[in-house]
């Protein structure tokens, strides 16, 4: 026979590129996919000898593995699941997924049909707090702000790109339309970290990292002082404007330079571009600004800039796409009520639950070792997503039952009972439904290794064994997609059988749509002071407080641990952890990296390429020094999710924001120290 070609999508991030897969029975001949280092180890994730295969059970995890039937496993899986909840209560069980997103929708049907209040994602450290930020100061429209903020806006006169780095991070990389568009476009960034596109800006301020609200502050001091705000949108639009007026009064720009180590006449000169400019765009990225134990108030004070200067809602400003695609809800939230209990989280940050609707999962360590939780039933789970990775560790390894699906062997299914082998997105059908305008129907292009089973299947599977298979569509896959499918007024006949996907790129409606409708805030207007915030015991100002552990708010650490921990930057060739298995991926980047700064690599005596220890008060790990100017003096940047060399596991978990419970992994401390190579 010929060989075959598949129309599908790539997965080795979220983004779903289209691509095409040729291939001669099992055999992979070639995959046609959009210029992406990540897409280029997609084929080595399928054939490597490295991949888990067979479903693996064992008593607890200190046992060895047993291979075991695929049916075996599952049986096993039920059986726990059912029992636990029948001593413990449907809440002792959390419903988890890490990656892959696809997974979302049925898992969390699953966890509502099974009874359980606790569905997570890794949502619970990944971009939420930025929708939650978005939501409760401008309303529910603006939950995605980010995504119209990174739409190339011709119209715009100045771009402020706030901790952004598209070489690395963004699809399109060099030719990215914030890179391609500098030269010409004024572009303020703000970056504690040199990049291709600082050295592109007009203006580049560098705050001390976890300083961000405090720059956001002391920008809108200048506006305001200059009378570059727009009055008349405020008056009408703004709710608790005179307070934030006062409030940022203080932040004069030698206050603010003392704060974030950014020159004062950088401070006024970016906000005075900034304040001039009509339009002008903000682009946020979606997590740095968050990854703080003061997170959501520093993200609050920038986007109360758009909304100062009247930039909302206007061609060349931040507006909210109008047509965004969403599949039907299938979650039965509406259908099976569940009992007394809440979400985890609920009692800690109740605006997170309100607005992001799923567990704080960043708990999930602290529930586990009370008690309340006995089982986690996972896809994609990982630990080192977690600060104080090494606990969240001990606890899964402490449950009653954990079952995890994954690839490759790693800490995370260390810690399991009951393994299930994932089939890859090239061996696992599944129904594409972007909210920026992708819908697909992605056929399996090559029949799943082993045991290897796609993840709705698994969730399917699971469900049918703990008798909901009645809720499941009997099994019906096709039914599931055609119902999700309602969401956006199609059915599967409609979408094309090869896996063509079809476009219906977001679109924005009129301009200023507040003008009618008004914000969906509970007062109906910009909230500078959030009542949202203020009902539930916080500061309805987007109040800046210092990170949780900084050299101003904890200088008797700052002492042994002087240096500035900031970490997660994106690399072009891994998503996350994703793809550190693979040899495609990892001769482009075989080692975990930590930038140090000349100065401080001096004064230590590292060299670079030196192996070195990065430690704070709760732990050490290795990795090798990259000596470079591109991190400021007291400052170090180092990679994350290396197994082995997890930085997360010297990240407190004790400083979550409060609002959002997202971790700090962007501003901590720690001290850097020369050692022998591991």
């Amino acid at each position: 026979m010929p060989p075959k070609t598949t129309i599908s999508s790539c997965y080795m991030c979220s983004l779903d590129c289209p691509i095409a897969v040729v291939s001669d029975g099992d055999r992979i001949v070639s995959v046609d996919h959009p210029e992406c280092v990540r897409a280029e180890g997609m084929i080595e994730q399928r054939e490597s000898p490295d991949r888990l295969t067979n479903a693996m059970m064992r008593g607890n995890h200190t046992e060895e593995w047993n291979a075991v039937a695929f049916d075996q496993a599952l049986d096993r899986t039920a059986e726990e699941l059912l029992a636990i909840r029948e001593r413990h209560g449907p809440q002792s069980v959390v419903f988890a997924v890490g990656f892959t997103k696809e997974v979302r929708p049925y898992l969390k049907r699953l966890a509502r049909a099974f009874g359980s209040p606790h569905y997570m994602t890794e949502s619970c450290c990944c971009f939420a707090a930025t929708a939650v930020a978005a939501q409760i100061t401008l309303g529910k429209e603006y939950g995605y702000f980010l995504g119209p903020s990174r739409r190339r806006c011709p119209e715009s006169e100045c771009r402020l790109v706030w901790s952004n780095n598209p070489a690395e991070s963004m699809l399109g990389h060099d030719k990215y339309h914030l890179l391609v568009d500098a030269p010409t476009v004024p572009t303020i960034v703000v970056d504690p970290r040199r990049t291709s596109l600082t050295e592109l800006a007009a203006i580049h301020l560098r705050p001390r990292p976890g300083t961000d609200g405090a720059l956001a502050l002391g920008m809108a001091h200048v506006i305001v002082e200059n009378g570059l705000f727009d009055a008349p949108f405020l008056e009408k639009y703004a709710h608790g404007f005179d307070e934030y007026q006062e409030y940022v009064a203080g932040f004069t720009p030698e206050k603010t330079s003392d704060i974030t180590g950014v020159p004062e006449q950088s401070i006024v000169d970016a906000a005075l571009l900034y304040g001039k400019s009509r339009p002008a765009l903000i682009t946020i990225s979606p997590s740095s600004t968050t990854h703080h134990s003061n997170g959501i108030q520093n993200h609050r004070a920038i986007l109360l800039l758009a909304a100062l200067c009247g930039n909302l809602d206007v061609e060349g400003g931040n507006r909210a796409w109008t047509t965004m695609l969403a599949g039907k809800n299938i979650s039965l939230a509406g259908e099976i009520p569940l009992a007394d209990a809440k979400p985890m989280g609920n009692d800690e940050h109740p605006a997170f639950i309100d607005c992001f609707g799923e567990a704080q999962g960043m708990r999930l360590p602290e529930k586990i070792e009370s008690g309340e939780v006995r089982a986690v039933f996972s896809i994609g789970l990982n630990v080192m997503m977690w600060p104080n990775s090494k606990r969240m560790a001990r606890a899964l390894r402490s449950l009653e039952f954990f079952s995890l699906s994954d690839f490759f062997p790693s800490p995370t299914v260390d810690a399991a009972t009951v393994f299930f082998p994932a089939a890859t997105h090239l061996e696992r059908q599944s129904l594409v439904i972007s909210p920026y305008g992708q819908i697909q129907y992605r056929p399996v292009a090559l029949q799943p290794r082993g045991d290897a089973i796609g993840d709705t299947e698994l969730v399917f599977a699971t469900a049918e064994r703990l008798g909901l298979g009645d809720l499941f569509w009997n099994g019906d896959m096709r039914a599931c997609f055609n119902e999700r499918l309602e969401g956006v007024g199609m059915s599967l006949d409609e979408l094309p059988a090869d896996g063509t996907p079809l476009d219906r790129t977001p679109e924005f409606g009129e301009e200023r749509a507040y003008a009618t409708k008004g914000f969906g805030t509970p007062t109906g207007k910009v909230e500078f002071v959030s009542t949202q915030l203020e009902n539930i015991g916080h500061q309805g100002l987007p109040i800046f407080n210092e990170p949780y552990w900084s050299p101003a708010s904890t200088p008797e650490i700052a002492r042994e641990y002087p240096l500035v921990l900031t970490s997660s930057g994106r690399s072009r060739n891994y998503m996350h952890s994703q793809g550190c298995f693979l040899e495609t991926l990892r001769n482009r980047e075989p080692d975990p990296l930590v930038q140090v700064n000349p100065t401080d690599a001096s004064e230590r005596r590292i060299s670079d390429g030196e192996w070195v220890e990065i430690c704070s008060p709760i732990g050490a790990v290795t990795m090798r020094a990259d000596i470079t100017d591109a991190v400021l003096s007291g400052v170090v940047h180092a990679v994350h999710s290396r197994i082995g060399h997890d930085i997360n596991e010297i990240i407190p978990d004790d400083g979550l924001d409060p609002i959002s419970g997202f971790p700090p992994f962007k501003s901590s401390l720690c001290e850097v120290k020369r050692v022998e190579a591991p």
